[in-house]
């Protein structure tokens, strides 16, 4: 992880009481906006498979044609690249206005491990839902979860999940490293809080002798409002 924590600031901080903990969490993933879509249009640019394309987001366009292909590596796409990629091209926002991040949390599990005047850091194990199978059951056992909480707007600035252990979620497959990095912050002053990143990391070996490393990152930016509201 990014952050070191502080020994004195542990031994200094002043105790919150458990449920204390999960209103301020609970309260902090209700102010991550998931209908920002509507009315903000922004960039996404993603590095996958050695690849780095750009994409910018705009809701004022028709709904199968609010994506529109920027460059590709760094240059203008060919027409064959922008064919393929409008034949791709789906709205990942559809059913996103009912979705509740803190879902991921068992908050049974959550304590608070650092408290300065700018943020709380919490540590939590993920949450695995009844409809699980027993794959995820297996994979979410080994991990171990952060979260980082703005007190200046009260907001989760980041969520991180790392394995403790090996995963070994199916028959001859060990994921020996696993790591999910996202971050929040506002789209811009007054602005509704947003994703800016996403970076995502796994490693390990299939059949004994087929190994993968795999990353993938995704930046969000240039955030605009378009909507006549504002």
């Amino acid at each position: 992880m990014k952050n070191t924590f502080a020994v004195l600031t542990l031994l200094f901080m002043v105790p919150v009481a458990a449920d204390d903990h999960v209103a301020i969490v609970k309260e902090a993933f209700s102010n991550i906006s998931n209908d920002y879509h509507h009315e903000w249009a922004f960039t996404q640019s993603t590095l996958e498979d050695d690849v780095h394309i750009v994409q910018r987001y705009d809701p004022r366009s028709p709904d199968d044609h609010r994506w529109k292909l920027i460059t590709v590596d760094g240059r203008v796409p060919t027409a064959d690249e922008i064919a393929e990629y409008q034949d791709d091209e789906q709205d990942d926002f559809h059913d996103s206005d009912n979705d509740d991040d803190s879902d991921m949390v068992n908050f049974e599990t959550l304590s608070l491990i650092e408290e300065t005047n700018e943020y709380w850091l919490f540590r939590f194990t993920p949450d695995v839902g009844e409809d699980e199978d027993e794959t995820a059951r297996k994979f979410m056992q080994q991990v171990d979860g952060t979260i980082r909480i703005s007190r200046d707007g009260n907001y989760v600035s980041y969520i991180d999940l790392r394995n403790v252990g090996p995963i070994r979620p199916a028959f001859s497959v060990k994921i020996s490293s696993f790591s999910t990095h996202l971050t929040f912050g506002p789209a811009g002053d007054g602005g509704p809080v947003v994703p800016l990143s996403i970076d995502v990391a796994v490693k390990g070996r299939a059949m004994l002798f087929v190994t993968f490393d795999e990353l993938e990152s995704i930046r969000y930016s240039d955030y605009e409002n378009v909507s006549r509201r504002y």
